[in-house]
């Protein structure tokens, strides 16, 4: 039996995740299974720092592509999710020496003005993520016909 909770999805979670799918060009980040022509659904949205945490839900530095059994790995196996998320984010084992990004994830993990204004502009953000899913789909096809792509996720900035 689980004592977990369940974590209501919105709308903004499904637009997220679907970037974060996407930015990673329908690939598992891990194994690198291709699911571009496969049944999307088990590529999954992963979070390191889980969907509860509402001040980096919806944060691109928060999450990975993975496939399922990749998705069940990490989850097993706390020190090589940390060091997939430094390989793909940077960090010791990334593209700088020291773990300044992971630092600035958790930092925004604690704010709690953050996460208030999270639960309350859910839509809004839900709308941005939106936006991004159809121009990283137009990146990826930039991309398919050999031509310089954008792939970056860019995070909901409040206006």
């Amino acid at each position: 039996m689980s004592f977990r909770k369940s974590i209501k999805r919105n709308q903004a979670d499904t637009h997220f995740s679907y970037c974060v799918r996407a930015r990673a060009d329908w690939h598992c980040q891990r194994c690198e299974k291709d699911y571009t022509d496969l049944n999307r659904q088990g590529l999954q949205c992963s979070h390191f720092i889980g969907r509860g945490n509402w001040a980096i839900r919806y944060d691109p530095k928060n999450a990975i592509s993975l496939c399922a059994g990749c998705h069940g790995f990490v989850e097993q196996h706390p020190v090589a999710h940390l060091n997939l998320w430094r390989e793909i984010h940077g960090g010791i084992y990334g593209t700088e020496k020291r773990d300044s990004e992971l630092n600035a994830l958790l930092a925004r993990s604690t704010c709690k003005t953050r996460s208030q204004w999270a639960k309350a502009n859910h839509k809004a953000i839900s709308k941005h993520y939106l936006a991004e899913s159809k121009r990283i789909d137009e990146e990826l096809k930039n991309h398919a016909e050999g031509k310089e792509a954008d792939l970056e996720l860019y995070r909901y900035v409040q206006r």
